[in-house]
């Protein structure tokens, strides 16, 4: 694991001290954890080195809440209800994004029209939808040419927003099938996590947004039997693997 310069604030220094470190190591292929665009884009800096990583353009299609969500809709996956303008808006919270951001720094949770209208006047592009009581569920997914497997938790702590600090695995096999739906609309290969909302009162699940990389929940996903770092390598370097194989626990609690 690299330590180092932030690839997205400091991406020339980080593809030099990247490049460094390979060369000093011989090692054949990097797996980016956060910020996958950034070697995407630069694949040509590195002919020698195996990079499982999509394309930019598929990266940023999943990633920009905005067009991921517009997929989802034309996939026929129930989403909360979206509002066109503040007018629309009768009960608070509700729900504010901006298309891009990670570990909920661009959702927000407005409980009144004078903090709604705060937050909409410097926005430009952004989401408005409505806010489900309820609680999250994250499906963790790596698909590969003919590959696909998922795993889902639920999130115990925190309840509205930011990087899960406590986790429960569940089994979510509607919310895995909308999650490879997705995925298969743009032939995706790599490592993503999707997150949905799951409502209190009648368990009706809501697709919330895409994360086209390794997601917060990694170390839930390890400890209940699904080794992503491992099958994507072996995925990367041509080995068939066996999604049968693969033995998910449920109810693994981690922190």
């Amino acid at each position: 694991m690299m330590e180092g310069p932030n690839a997205r604030k400091h991406e020339g220094e980080f593809l030099k001290k990247l490049r460094l470190l390979l060369d000093e190591s011989g090692a054949g292929m990097v797996i980016p954890t956060f910020f996958p665009e950034v070697l995407a884009a630069h694949r040509d800096r590195f002919p020698d080195i195996l990079i499982p990583v999509e394309s930019v353009e598929k990266l940023r299609r999943l990633d920009d809440k905005i067009s991921c969500c517009a997929l989802a809709e034309s996939l026929g996956i129930p989403q909360p209800h979206r509002f066109n303008g503040p007018e629309e808006v009768e009960r608070y919270p509700v729900v504010f994004k901006r298309p891009g951001g990670q570990g909920g720094d661009s959702v927000y949770f407005p409980g009144n029209p004078k903090a709604l209208r705060n937050i909409l006047a410097p926005a430009k592009d952004y989401l408005l939808t409505e806010y489900i009581d309820g609680y999250d569920v994250c499906v963790d997914a790596l698909r590969w040419d003919g590959f696909f497997f998922a795993a889902s938790y639920r999130v115990l702590e925190p309840l509205r927003k930011g990087v899960s600090t406590l986790r429960e695995s569940v089994k979510a096999a509607q919310l895995e099938a909308w999650a490879k739906t997705l995925l298969d609309a743009v032939d995706y290969h790599g490592v993503c996590g999707l997150d949905f909302r799951v409502r209190a009162a009648d368990r009706q699940a809501f697709f919330l947004e895409c994360n086209p990389r390794f997601s917060g929940g990694l170390a839930s996903a390890l400890a209940s039997g699904f080794d992503i770092p491992a099958l994507l390598w072996r995925l990367a370097t041509g080995e068939r693997v066996d999604a049968s194989q693969i033995v998910f626990q449920e109810g693994v609690i981690t922190r």
